[in-house]
């Protein structure tokens, strides 16, 4: 039998007793493996922090572990594990025991709503069914801060407004995003089964069931959503990359064509400006004009081959 230190809370039902244990001890864990008549390592094991919500079946035991969210997340809190907590339930003909290591308001809803119910009218899935519910209330806040977060960063987005800060943000949506959608069809998916039970009622279980459709679908929109503006962002910095590099290679193109004009004539007055004996025209009446007619006709003759090949022409404009 279990003893009273072992459980912070007992709810008589006509059909069965609820029992809510939490952060148990070694010791407590291995006596309730020995009243289930479960492995201890089943049972030892039910609060690994990696679990992800499933059920599994151990003789006229079913095991079902769900994440509720975390009471106090942090602000850069982005995995499974950081924003949600693990329940354990274990359930068979005379109780359903759940396990968890923090005080949750949770249970005191699912306390407060059986109270409201008639004892002879709670089934042991009714029961459940709160859990589900509660877990998938959990996911209202959250997705709304995230909608409102999402629709700040857009803004900044289209805004161009960039900090430290700005892609930082971005991927601690995605993050909690994505690790909302793993919990919850995780979840789904253990509900599903449950549902496939012949006793289970699946009136009350569709009702959950639609409620998590409906989180999973806002939790995939922010998610598209953030993945979406992310890339934009990504488009529009390469953009700019792209168009400050178009700046300057416009810039080294003009400045390379100059050269070209400037290199022979820089020749020339250099070999005029030398002081030689035998330089041609040096000594001419009009060498200096000839020598400057000359400079023209080169760079006359340049700039009609520059013009031919396009260097100077604007690139084409797709």
């Amino acid at each position: 039998m279990f003893h009273k230190e072992m459980y912070k809370l007992e709810v008589d039902l006509d059909a069965f007793k609820w029992l809510d244990v939490v952060n148990p001890s070694k010791a407590v864990l291995e006596k309730i493996a020995s009243e289930l008549g479960l492995p201890k390592k089943v049972v030892m094991n039910c609060l690994d922090p990696d679990y992800l919500p499933h059920v599994e079946t151990y003789g006229s035991t079913q095991f079902v572990l769900l994440r509720l969210m975390e009471p106090k997340v942090l602000f850069d809190a982005d995995s499974v594990q950081e924003l949600t907590t693990k329940v354990a339930l274990f359930m068979n003909a005379s109780k359903v025991i759940s396990i968890h290591r923090l005080p949750l308001p949770e249970i005191n809803e699912i306390e407060k709503k059986i109270k409201l119910v008639s004892p002879t009218e709670v089934t042991k899935y009714h029961l459940i069914s709160l859990f589900f519910e509660q877990v998938s209330l959990g996911f209202d806040v959250p997705l709304n801060d995230l909608e409102h977060k999402i629709e700040a960063f857009e803004e900044k987005v289209f805004k161009g407004e960039e900090s430290k800060l700005f892609l930082q943000d971005g991927y601690y949506i995605k993050r909690k995003a994505s690790a909302f959608k793993k919990v919850m069809k995780f979840t789904i998916d253990t509900l599903n089964k449950l549902m496939q039970k012949s006793d289970c009622p699946l009136a009350l279980m569709q009702e959950v069931r639609d409620r998590f459709d409906r989180n999973l679908f806002y939790a995939d929109d922010i998610y598209e959503n953030v993945q979406s503006l992310l890339n934009l962002h990504i488009a529009m910095a390469s953009q700019r990359t792209n168009e400050a590099s178009f700046r300057t290679n416009e810039i080294v193109r003009v400045l390379t064509v100059l050269t070209i004009f400037f290199l022979p004539l820089n020749f020339l007055a250099g070999v005029y400006g030398m002081n030689f004996e035998h330089i041609p025209l040096l000594k001419d009446e009009h060498g200096f004009w000839y020598a400057i007619v000359f400079m023209i006709a080169t760079s006359a003759g340049l700039a009609s081959y520059v013009l031919k090949k396009g260097w100077l022409s604007a690139p084409p404009k797709n």
